[in-house]
């Protein structure tokens, strides 16, 4: 579904889309070939330990979000996600379950504060993830919150004095920073975590209802995110107001939100286009 080759809907992607060859690979856990004799085993057929323990009263997550981290291997001892590169994520439950349903039940049944490792089967991740090998998986996961990340932001109608704002009458502010580095150039292809509130408070779409970050040609977006996805780096999460003559106002279409916008955005990674 797409209003034009300017509205960021996005396809379903698996969780782990980063290549293996393009992490930083971590010490795998031991075993990786099979669950020790001390792991629990689930009525899943999938087993566990506890790495760290839940605080009184343990609780597990219910709500539609969930936020954790996650280190996973494979049994070839290939690192298949990093949570030292990736952070920690928030995802929707069921699309998650849809792509990867192994990991969504280890979350679900991981205490809210509590690090578990997990042996996994393969056949309890498919469909997976690119290029999964059909072994053991061990994951070492935290389930760090229960999570709502459609809510609306309590600045969503009028941005804070520090906000910074350009000529052309984007505004916006730094949520969190990442460690600094280069910047997206017009011609770069992004991979953003986002969602965007309407002026009515209405969460209108978000690439944390499908589990995956969003890839896009920063060309192909609204003027506001062309103006001001360039000023973030690797692991910045920025807020956006973004007037609507930068968003839809001009090029209409129908169920295209109107008037003033806000995103949170999250840029992962970029790639700039191939030189000659």
């Amino acid at each position: 579904m797409s209003f034009s080759v300017r509205w960021p809907w996005l396809a379903l992607a698996a969780l782990l889309a980063m290549p293996a060859a393009a992490l930083d690979p971590i010490r795998p856990p031991q075993p990786l070939d099979a669950p020790p004799a001390n792991a629990i085993e689930t009525a899943s057929g999938m087993s566990y330990i506890v790495v760290k323990a839940a605080p009184a009263p343990a609780r597990t997550v219910a709500g539609e979000f969930i936020e954790f981290r996650i280190d996973l291997w494979s049994a070839d001892g290939v690192t298949r996600a990093s949570a030292r590169e990736s952070g920690a994520r928030t995802v929707a439950v069921r699309a998650l379950a849809r792509e990867q349903p192994g990991i969504a039940r280890a979350l679900l049944s991981t205490p809210i504060g509590e690090t578990r490792r997990w042996w996994i089967q393969p056949e309890r991740m498919r469909p997976g993830y690119p290029g999964m090998p059909d072994l053991l998986h061990v994951a070492d996961v935290t389930v760090v919150a229960e999570a709502d990340p459609l809510k609306a932001p309590p600045d969503l109608a009028a941005p804070p004095a520090d906000a910074q704002r350009t000529a052309s009458g984007l505004v916006y502010r730094v949520v969190t920073r990442g460690a600094g580095g280069p910047h997206p150039g017009p011609g770069s292809t992004i991979r953003i975590d986002y969602t965007g509130w309407s002026a009515d408070g209405r969460a209108f779409d978000s690439s944390l209802t499908t589990g995956a970050p969003a890839v896009f040609p920063l060309a192909g977006l609204i003027d506001g995110w062309q103006e001001g996805v360039p000023l973030m780096s690797r692991g910045d999460t920025f807020r956006f107001w973004i007037p609507g003559h930068l968003a839809y106002d001009g090029n209409p279409s129908p169920g295209a939100p109107s008037g003033q916008l806000v995103f949170d955005i999250t840029l992962h990674d970029f790639t700039d286009p191939a030189t000659p």
